[in-house]
């Protein structure tokens, strides 16, 4: 009866995303497979049918009701709000992130951008519980505009039940600390033990033992966190059935040392774990095991016994009775998901094999396929060397860090820092361990970028994966031939698949106030970048730097690359020198190959020195201008610009590569920033130029899209790359109207990317943003 625990498990999830998410073809493809498998439960048939149809339908119900709960009473604008700070502030540089509950009981999202050293400070000061008055104004959470970005909005509204984020005015917070609860005391001793480990240990120790301890991965150095998450070894800093279990024996073994009865230790444990999970975070992983912990307390108390499966269960379905929506995060379904699938194996991986490396090995595979699928969805890639990376960090850090972690944070409340022997020892072991993963993850042939799988893919992967483990466990000779062949033939088709798709691709990423449009011909026969975007810096104080500040390379560039299953760069064109056009190649350079690079000039300043030194480390750098050309099949291009004269001018703008396409029967024109100067030698320069689609210059300033540009090349669209409210007021309203009085359509990624799929000159457009209005 144990092994139909996870039917109840996946008729509760099957309910609660019908009623919050509708149906679709994967889920009912799902759901058809789910329903062969209960029809296969000949003995049992009747009673599971029924018990599972009745819980299929009470947690429908249960997400209806989430759905109703969906509301708010704030509406946007300026307003000055009461509320309480309910979660530990981050105060980032020279930003300030924390959510608050408001008088009216609705969770909101404060942030604020500081202007001082000493406001920072002042800002530190605050936690959980503390009484603010806000003065800011009320803006709705935007959503992705780009194809491969995450989903902020649908993250704070449906998980969180955030439907505002308050954009704090200058000096408009203003917080005082009142009473306190038993959570906002556990919250502000938390608060308090992270800034004190933040300031006296080095910065790479205290960010993994602030992950261990507390659940936080903030101070967490970036190429640290991103080698942990790109060899699949990220769960390591999880909070999970490990720590719990280590916390709960040693408090055991203590509480027993100290006198206490075998059965007032049981209940001292189980009333401390709940203390815990705020301490600790209150994440999927930590709720599951503490949950778990309790129940074995209470079964070890009272001399009863149940399966750790339906412990589990009882756990997954109590979760999301209270919180439904939890079902959609991905760190709850890796950490039910895996429990399950070791919990249901356990027992035979313990009779099949004796030796524990064999026992490791199996448990690490298991983990590793199970989580492959949720992790190619999110992240558009896997390590093929995880499996063997998990089976040297999983023992290192489980039983080496973990415990000196706890040793050292303990005896560090009475011993100071040069004192404590066990900081010492996790300082060298740490760094020595984390240098090998940062540079095992540099090297990107331990990476196999897949592309993002549809829904589908991640359905049939489980479902060979389920006949696989049946399969093994009846113990037939070569079972494993089958599912193996199933699942390389998957993802082959899911890696090849775009050099059998005859259709080229023209996308302009949002990249904020710079430029960025990926060209795919068809059969993936060469793929281009033309500039990848940057963010301009403009202040350089110390106080001021991000623990992870964004890069538009990093953030939005290389993820559009690999969710489309791009590994290598034929050609990136870098317009001209300026950073929002070039800032994004040193992110783009460490995460795929690139052939060559084209640029505009060899007058180069500073920053453009450190990015194209980079760059030629891997990728010849070629200096390019006027009347260069080639070809791929039918598809031409061309250099138009700049010649002798645009190569020479102090302005860069007028420096910029332009170049004519023709790709699939449809004439592109891309200028870079070029200006009216560039665009009065062009038209002289080439008389007879015409253009299908135009992209806009210099992001649609009034220094450039000229009356005489538009009248000869008669586009019947364009692009135009500018940021959201930039500061510079692009695009100006002249060149719209001017677009407009010629009959352009227009497509600003201000309002989201655009990708064009282009075959026999026939156009169809995909918004990652959808408008009410499809333009053009």
């Amino acid at each position: 009866m144990t092994r139909l625990l996870p039917f109840f498990a996946i008729a509760a999830s099957l309910g609660l995303i019908l009623a919050l998410r509708g149906p679709s073809f994967a889920y009912c493809l799902f759901t058809v497979v789910f329903l062969f498998f209960v029809c296969r439960q000949r003995t049992r048939f009747r009673l599971l049918f029924l018990s599972v149809a009745a819980v299929f339908t009470f947690y429908y119900l249960i997400g209806l009701s989430e759905l109703e709960r969906h509301e708010t009473v704030h509406t946007a604008g300026n307003q000055t709000l009461l509320a309480t700070i309910s979660d530990i502030p981050v105060v980032d540089g020279d930003r300030l992130t924390m959510r608050v509950k408001a008088s009216s009981g609705e969770k909101l999202l404060v942030q604020a951008y500081l202007t001082s050293e000493s406001e920072q400070r002042f800002f530190k000061r605050f936690s959980p519980g503390d009484k603010c008055v806000i003065n800011g104004a009320l803006t709705s959470p935007l959503p992705p505009t780009n194809f491969a970005q995450f989903d902020y909005r649908q993250y704070l509204m449906e998980q969180q039940h955030i439907y505002w984020i308050v954009r704090a005015k200058q000096g408009g917070i203003d917080c005082h600390q009142t009473g306190t609860t038993v959570r906002t005391m556990l919250q502000r001793w938390r608060q308090t033990q992270m800034d004190a480990m933040e300031e006296t240990v080095s910065p790479e120790l205290a960010g993994i033992m602030v992950a261990l301890l507390f659940g936080e991965r903030l101070l967490i150095d970036e190429d640290i966190l991103h080698a942990y998450q790109q060899l699949g070894v990220i769960h390591l800093l999880a909070i999970s059935g490990l720590h719990v279990g280590l916390i709960t024996a040693a408090g055991f073994y203590g509480l027993i040392r100290f006198g206490i009865t075998r059965e007032r230790a049981f209940d001292v444990l189980f009333c401390f774990l709940p203390l815990y999970m705020i301490v600790a975070g209150a994440a999927p992983s930590v709720i599951r095991a503490s949950c778990m912990t309790m129940i074995v307390l209470v079964c070890l108390r009272f001399k009863l016994r149940m399966p750790p499966l339906a412990a589990v269960a009882a756990v997954y379905m109590i979760y999301l009775l209270i919180q439904p929506a939890a079902l959609f995060q991905l760190g709850f379904q890796l950490s039910f998901l895996i429990t399950f699938a070791l919990l249901l194996s356990a027992p035979l991986i313990q009779r099949r094999y004796d030796h524990p490396l064999a026992q490791l090995l199996s448990i690490t595979t298991l983990s590793q396929l199970i989580a492959m699928p949720l992790l190619l969805f999110h992240f558009y890639e896997i390590s093929w060397i995880s499996i063997l990376v998990n089976l040297f960090y999983v023992p290192f850090i489980s039983f080496c860090v973990l415990p000196l972690v706890f040793l050292g944070f303990f005896l560090s409340l009475w011993l100071p820092a040069s004192m404590n022997i066990c900081l010492a020892l996790l300082e060298w072991g740490v760094n020595l361990a984390h240098s090998g993963l940062v540079e095992l993850a540099q090297q990107r042939w331990t990476m196999i970028i897949t592309g993002k799988p549809s829904f589908s893919f991640v359905i049939v992967f489980y479902g060979v994966l389920l006949y696989g483990c049946l399969a093994w466990e009846r113990g037939k000779t070569g079972w494993w031939r089958m599912p193996v062949c199933v699942l390389g033939i998957l993802l082959a088709v899911q890696i090849l698949a775009p050099y059998f798709d005859g259709r080229a691709k023209v996308t302009m990423l949002d990249v904020g106030q710079g430029d960025s449009f990926l060209l795919e011909l068809p059969y993936r026969k060469e793929v281009y970048l033309l500039d990848t975007g940057g963010t301009v810096t403009y202040f350089d104080d110390e106080w001021r730097r991000r623990r992870r500040p964004f890069d538009v390379g990093a953030d939005i560039v290389v993820p559009e690359l690999k969710a489309r299953g791009i590994r290598q760069i034929d050609r990136l064109i870098l317009s001209h020198g300026h950073l929002d056009h070039i800032g994004g190649a040193l992110a783009l350079n460490e995460a795929v190959s690139i052939k060559e690079v084209l640029y505009s000039s060899a007058d180069i300043e500073e920053h453009e020195r450190e990015i194209l030194t980079a760059l030629q480390r891997q990728a010849p750098i070629r200096v390019v201008g006027k009347g260069e050309s080639w070809a791929v099949g039918e598809n031409r291009f061309v250099i138009l610009a700049p010649d002798e004269q645009a190569a020479a001018d102090p302005n860069v703008n007028e420096r910029s590569i332009v170049l004519y396409a023709e790709i699939e029967g449809v004439s592109f024109l891309f200028t870079g920033d070029l200006e009216e100067g560039g665009e009065r030698r062009l038209l002289a320069a080439y008389p007879e130029l015409k253009a299908d689609i135009l992209k806009v210059g210099h992001h649609g300033s009034r220094t450039s899209t000229t009356e005489a540009f538009v009248d000869q090349l008669k586009p019947k669209a364009a692009f135009i790359s500018a940021g959201r409210n930039n500061r510079f007021g692009h695009p100006h309203p002249e060149v719209l109207t001017r677009l407009a009085t010629h009959h352009v359509g227009v497509w600003q990624s201000n309002q989201g990317a655009v990708r064009l799929e282009l075959k026999d000159g026939q156009i169809k457009v995909t918004r990652a943003r959808k408008t009410p209005k499809d333009l053009p």
